[in-house]
């Protein structure tokens, strides 16, 4: 990469301060950074015992190869309710599964840290 000499000689003024050293102890140099983190595992409101317990036996059962409507069927006999209704229908028992492998592919999902801006702050001392 050919750099022109007046950029060049600019950089090796910075040299000392690239590498960590700085000339002067008279004042104060700092590097800042602000990192921004964003995890869902923050703010999701956690389930309770009994809603994971329902959807343990919905996924056991759907991966035994059970119908939407046999699950519905085995939930009301087992005295299990949904939150809304007294009973639960097959179209309820596939809305609480899709929603709760969305939920857990959603809690799976890691971002990277976003830098938002980092600086070298220079401070002098009296």
């Amino acid at each position: 990469m050919l750099t022109s000499p007046g950029i060049w000689q600019n950089r090796l003024q910075l040299n000392d301060v690239d590498r960590g050293y700085f000339p002067s102890l008279d004042n104060n140099v700092y590097l800042s950074c602000i990192v921004e983190i964003t995890s869902p595992h923050y703010w999701v409101i956690p389930l309770s015992e009994r809603q994971m317990e329902k959807y343990k036996i919905i996924r056991s059962m759907k991966d035994n190869g059970y119908t939407y409507l046999q699950i519905s069927d085995y939930l009301n006999s087992s005295n299990y309710k949904p939150q809304r209704t007294n009973k639960f229908t097959p179209q309820q028992v596939y809305g609480l599964l899709f929603k709760m492998e969305r939920r857990i592919t959603r809690l799976n999902q890691i971002s990277n840290p976003e830098i938002i801006s980092i600086g070298l702050q220079y401070e002098e001392l009296f």
